[in-house]
Formats: structure tokens, C-alpha cells, sequence
């Protein structure tokens, strides 16, 4: 069987969707294919995403698995996708209904054990995810409170593989993340340090207090 679901990957600070292919055919030896520009730790992947299969209870293929990730001349880097891919191999052995699939996307790093590890980028890839029509993005429970602050798309948080799985087949309702202004002010408005506190350097204090106030971006090398 073929599945087909999306995810994310960072090229600088912008996020690109990645269409994530697993497809699971009959071979006299077990084999897992991945194609698709990966780096190492993308490729590293497919041993984290067996045992994390495993460990949770779902059945591991046993056949020639091959993983594309869609387009090819976009470079993957990062653990982002050991979700979306273990989601991937559990639809093509007829594990999951592909049901909710083309509505939300999937970024995260996978235990050995199945729990969810927080990736970079969640700001960007929520906003990927938005302007893509997605109705939602699964991320890790940590990613949350950067993610949510997108307006537009649900952000759903997840611990676990498994909380994947019964999100996406209805067996387990999870209410997406709510953000607040308010509180996060409240949380993160107070610095222990002030640019007050930094002697001389009045050029770079003038360009960070200019950006501040027309909350413009600012890159200082």
C-alpha cells in the first residue's frame, strides 16, 4: 500500500512542505529505502522509527519499505520527520485510516520508547501549514507555546506515537492549543538583563531599539 501525508523542513528560517511517501511491497528480504536529499540524521531516522514502532505496539513491516520525501532537490535536515514517516509506515501496513491524513501534517522527533522529543523551527512550520490550507499541524507537547502563537491552524499537541495514532483515526479527541497574549507577557515580558545594562556598542542598541519599535526583524553578525 501507499501512504502519502505532510510535513516540514527548515531551509534557513522559512519552513517548506514536504509530501512524505512510504510505500510497502512484498520482497524476499526486509529492506527500508529512504530517497529524497536526506542528511544523516534524516536518515538515522528509520532505526529510531522501528523501535519506536515496536515498543508501542504496532506491527514493524517485514517487506521492502521504501520512504520518499517529496521534492527531492529540497534539502531534509533534522529529526522533524520521524513522525510523519512512522505515521506513514503505520497507514501503508493497514494500521491507521488515511481518513484525516490530507487535512493535518505531522513534524516531530521519536523516542525509542514512542514519546515525542520537541523540534526546531514549530513558529515557521505552523505558518507553512497555514498559508498550505491545512486545518491542523500535530507537534510535540514542548513545541506548543511557540506554535500556537500562529493564528489560523490548529495546533494539536502530542506526547506520544500513539496519541498520533488516536488523534488521527478519532479514537482520542485532543482540543488545540490555545494561545494568549496576556499570558505570555506575563511569562516571558521580564528579562533578568536590559540592553541598559550593556556598555558602549550605542550603534547596535540603536539598531535593536529601532527594530523594536516598528517590529521590523534584525540580523546581527
Amino acid at each position: 500500500m501507499l501512504a502519502k501525508l505532510f510535513s516540514y523542513s527548515l531551509l534557513g528560517i522559512d519552513a517548506k512542505p514536504v509530501e512524505v511517501e512510504v510505500d510497502i511491497s512484498p520482497a524476499s528480504l526486509p529492506r527500508v529505502v529512504l530517497v529524497g536529499m536526506a542528511e544523516t540524521a534524516v536518515k538515522e531516522s528509520t532505526h529510531r522509527v522501528e523501535r519506536a514502532l515496536v515498543n508501542c505496539g504496532y506491527s514493524r513491516p517485514i517487506d521492502r519499505v521504501v520512504i520518499n520525501l517529496s521534492p527531492a532537490e529540497l534539502p531534509k535536515d533534522g529529526a522533524s520527520f520521524d513522525l510523519p514517516i512512522a505515521l506513514g509506515i503505520i497507514v501503508a501496513c493497514g494500521q491507521l485510516a488515511r481518513d484525516r491524513l490530507n487535512d493535518f501534517a505531522a513534524v516531530g522527533e521519536l523516542a525509542l520508547d514512542g514519546k515525542l522529543r520537541p523540534v526546531r523551527g514549530a513558529l515557521s512550520m505552523a505558518i507553512a501549514a497555514r498559508e498550505q490550507g491545512k486545518r491542523g499541524l500535530l507537534v510535540p507537547v514542548e513545541n506548543v507555546p511557540e506554535a500556537s502563537v500562529v493564528k489560523g491552524v490548529q495546533i494539536i499537541p502530542v506526547g506520544s506515537l500513539t496519541e498520533a495514532v488516536g488523534f488521527l483515526c478519532g479514537d482520542l479527541e485532543i482540543e488545540p492549543a490555545k494561545f494568549s497574549w496576556d499570558s505570555a507577557v506575563a511569562a516571558f515580558g521580564k528579562y533578568d538583563v536590559d540592553y541598559s545594562d550593556v556598555k558602549g556598542q550605542e550603534s547596535a542598541k540603536r539598531a535593536v531599539t529601532v527594530a523594536a519599535a516598528g517590529t521590523h526583524h534584525l540580523l546581527m553578525l
